[in-house]
């Protein structure tokens, strides 16, 4: 299984006002990955479904944001929890969100578990789902770390196996997943367009239009 854990708790120090909440093509950053994600979710727990009974992925969100909360509660099988705690740095919502997986109880020994977040809303669809279909053709083969990449930058998501929470768990202030992944042989997955992997974090990076 893979947890996707979408990380919308930032501090926006450089934006200016909350980037989360800015208006982009007519609705806040944060929904555009969301939305993806969760329609990319839902059609690979429909294939699965026709098998077993057992999904392929879930979502949890994190966030210190009512609103996000409450957006999240009106989706089905979008698990959303409040980290207060997130504005001390990243360590914090990863592990905020590793906690709720894991509070959860659908967690294995072969599972995964991917990062994303929610300032990088020009990431596509077909992106993700070559990500999600590498890390599942190789269940079994022991590869720890999955990224994408385009050219020499790599960037979000970033999915780890289930035997490095360990590592991502002892994380600190503002040392993120990248600190972990550098220590092990990552699994790229090339895409051509290196602004999907653009985090907005001031407001003239948020000048596109959003393209799926």
């Amino acid at each position: 299984m893979i947890h996707i854990i979408y990380m919308a708790a930032g501090n926006s120090r450089r934006f200016g006002s909350n980037k989360l909440f800015y208006e982009l093509d007519g609705k806040p950053m944060y929904r555009h990955l969301l939305e993806r994600l969760i329609e990319i979710k839902d059609r690979y727990n429909k294939l699965k479904n026709a098998e077993s009974n057992n999904p392929v992925i879930d979502i949890t969100v994190v966030t210190r944001y009512r609103e996000i909360l409450d957006y999240c509660a009106c989706i089905p099988d979008c698990h959303a929890v409040l980290s207060q705690d997130s504005e001390k740095g990243i360590s914090y919502t990863i592990k905020a969100g590793i906690m709720a997986v894991q509070e959860q109880k659908k967690t294995g020994m072969q599972d995964y578990y991917m990062f994303a977040v929610a300032d990088q809303p020009y990431l596509k669809s077909q992106s993700v789902i070559k990500l999600i279909d590498k890390v599942l053709e190789n269940k079994g083969n022991m590869k720890l770390v999955f990224s994408l990449r385009c050219g020499d930058t790599v960037g979000n998501p970033c999915v780890f196996h289930s035997s490095l929470i360990p590592q991502l768990l002892s994380l600190e202030g503002d040392k993120g997943g990248r600190s972990v992944a550098k220590k092990y042989d990552c699994v790229y997955v090339d895409i051509a367009d290196e602004r999907e992997l653009m985090d907005i974090d001031t407001l003239s990076n948020s000048k596109h239009t959003v393209t799926l």
